[in-house]
C-alpha cells in the first residue's frame, strides 16, 4: 500500500545512495581533505572576480557575527549560504540580499532545518521576503518552507510548474503559503525577473511548455532535470544557480541557445556536488567558473573539488567551510566562510 510520504523517503534514500556511492571510493582522500581543513591556517585569498586592480588580500575565515553583521555589506550584492546542520544531508538554502535591500531566499532544505532557516533569517533582522523560490519539489529543497512560511511574512512565491502533491513535504509547504494567500508564480525558460533595481534573473531551465505534462512517474532523475536553472547578473558579475540537474539536462543546456548565457563567474554547483549524477567535464567547461560553491552539510565530492582547482577555480562547500558569504561591488566578488564547527558527539 503506497502511503502519503512515502515518495519523500524513497528520495531520501536514494540521493543517500548516490552520496554513498561516491563516498566509498574516495572516502580516504575525503578524510584527509577534512583534517586539513580543520588544521589549516585561514585562507588568504580574495577572489577579486573581474577586478583589475584587487586590493591586497584579506583573511576569508571570518567570525560568524560578521558574515551575518547586515550593516558590514550594506550597499552590496550578498549571497549567504546557509550551512544547514545534520547528521545527514540536510538540503539547500541559501539567501539573496540586493545592494538595495531586497531579498530572496532560495529553497529551505528538509522539513527539520526549516527552523535553521528561520534563525538565520532572524539573525539578519529579516521579518520579510521579497521572493522565495524553490527550485523543484523535492523534500531536501521544499521541506523547510513549511516552517518558514509560517513564521516569516512572504511576498510571492516562485516556483517550478510541478505540483508534487503525493509529497507530503510538497503539501506541507505549501500549506501555510495557501492559508496566507501568497501569491504563487511558476516560472521556466525564458523568463526574466527582477530583484530591486539592480539585480537580473534569467531562467534557463526547466524547458518551456514541458511542464507539468513531462514528468511522468516522479523518479528522482525527473523531477532533478526539471530543476530550475537561474542566471544572476549585478553590474560586470554573473552567478549561475544550477540547482540539482543531471547531465542530461547539462548536456541539452551547453547544445542549447542558452550555451552563451551558461558562462559565468560564479557557479553553485549542481546536485550538491555529486560526480555520479552531474557536472560533466563539457559542462564544467562550458561555464567556467572562476568561483563554485558546494551546498552540502557533510562535505562528499573531494575529486570534483580536485577536478575545478586544477582548473584554477577557488572552490568552497558548506561542509568545510560552514555558512558561506559572496558580496559583490559589481566589479569584483568577494568570499568570505566560517570555520566548519564539529558536530555534537
Amino acid at each position: 500500500m503506497h502511503r502519503k510520504g512515502d515518495d519523500d523517503r524513497m528520495y531520501i534514500k536514494h540521493w543517500a545512495a548516490v552520496a554513498a556511492k561516491g563516498w566509498r571510493i574516495t572516502a580516504a582522500l575525503s578524510l584527509l581533505l577534512m583534517l586539513a581543513a580543520c588544521s589549516e591556517k585561514p585562507l588568504q585569498t580574495k577572489p577579486a572576480v573581474g577586478g583589475p586592480d584587487p586590493v591586497p588580500p584579506k583573511a576569508a575565515v571570518v567570525q560568524t557575527e560578521q558574515l551575518f553583521d547586515k550593516q558590514a555589506y550594506k550597499g552590496q550584492l550578498t549571497i549567504r549560504y546557509f550551512h544547514l546542520a545534520g547528521k545527514d544531508l540536510t538540503g539547500d538554502s541559501f539567501l539573496i540580499t540586493t545592494p538595495d535591500g531586497k531579498t530572496m531566499l532560495v529553497d529551505a532544505g528538509l522539513p527539520e532545518v526549516g527552523q535553521q532557516v528561520v534563525d538565520y533569517l532572524n539573525k539578519l533582522g529579516i521579518d520579510t521576503l521579497d521572493i522565495a523560490l524553490n527550485t523543484h519539489p523535492h523534500i531536501d529543497h521544499i521541506g523547510g518552507f513549511a516552517t518558514v512560511a509560517k513564521e516569516k511574512q512572504i511576498n510571492t512565491f516562485y516556483m517550478v510548474n510541478l505540483p508534487y502533491t503525493k509529497s507530503s513535504a510538497y503539501n506541507n509547504a505549501i500549506a501555510p503559503l495557501d492559508a496566507k494567500q501568497v501569491p504563487k508564480k511558476t516560472l521556466e525558460e525564458g523568463d526574466v525577473f527582477q530583484l530591486g533595481n539592480d539585480v537580473r534573473f534569467e531562467v534557463l531551465s526547466p524547458p518551456k511548455g514541458e511542464l507539468p505534462d513531462s514528468v511522468k512517474t516522479f523518479s528522482a532523475q525527473e523531477i532533478n532535470d526539471y530543476s530550475m536553472v537561474l542566471r544572476m547578473t549585478y553590474g560586470d558579475r554573473t552567478f549561475l544557480f544550477t540547482a540539482d540537474i543531471y547531465k542530461h539536462r547539462e548536456t541539452e543546456l551547453t547544445s542549447s541557445k542558452w550555451k552563451e548565457k551558461l558562462k559565468s563567474d560564479m557557479m553553485d554547483i549542481p546536485h550538491h556536488g555529486s560526480e555520479t549524477t552531474s557536472s560533466s567535464e563539457a559542462f564544467l567547461q562550458a561555464v567556467s567558473p572562476q568561483i563554485v560553491i558546494m551546498s552540502q552539510n557533510n562535505f562528499q565530492s573531494p575529486n570534483l573539488k580536485e577536478r575545478l582547482e586544477k582548473k584554477g577555480v577557488k572552490v568552497y562547500s558548506t561542509g568545510l567551510h560552514g555558512n558561506i558569504l559572496l558580496h559583490s561591488d559589481g566589479k569584483t566578488i568577494e568570499v568570505d566562510t566560517e570555520k566548519r564547527q564539529k558536530p555534537a558527539q
